[in-house]
């Protein structure tokens, strides 16, 4: 796939997972897909799907912007913001009604137009503190 294909495949990739709420696509997904989010193990595709469920219990209206997107042959690097309110329970943290903003890295690799490995950094720490689960340094 040309280097537009791949960085269209990575946009509509986290539109996908927008519209079903959490769960991946599974025809934007190589068969033997990954995800190294954070320092999660290694989720597959179901793993993730049920990481994004999660996420969209503790902000219902959560969203993805992505602010910009470049490749590499078959690598994609994305920046993205994550926006939402925090109406659900989120890892025992009870609704604050807050809204937040989360900025996040991702790299993909594809295989034969479709994402096979992605590699994802969110500011985990800035979320918790936006919801109040942490205190925010003076």
């Amino acid at each position: 796939m040309s280097m537009t294909q791949n960085e269209q495949l990575a946009r509509r990739f986290f539109a996908e997972q927008d519209l079903r709420k959490g769960p991946l696509a599974p025809e934007l997904c190589a068969p033997n897909y990954v995800a190294h989010i954070g320092s999660n193990p290694p989720l597959d595709r179901e793993g993730h799907s049920q990481f994004g469920m999660m996420f969209y219990a503790g902000f219902p209206d959560m969203y993805h912007t992505v602010e910009e997107t470049f490749a590499d042959g078959d690598n994609i690097a994305v920046r993205f913001t994550l926006r939402g309110t925090h109406k659900g329970n989120f890892l025992g943290v009870p609704p604050s009604d807050k809204q937040v903003t989360v900025t996040a890295n991702i790299v993909m690799h594809c295989v034969d137009g479709k994402v096979a490995e992605l590699y994802g950094e969110f500011d985990a720490l800035g979320l918790m503190q936006q919801i109040g689960a942490l205190p925010v340094p003076a």
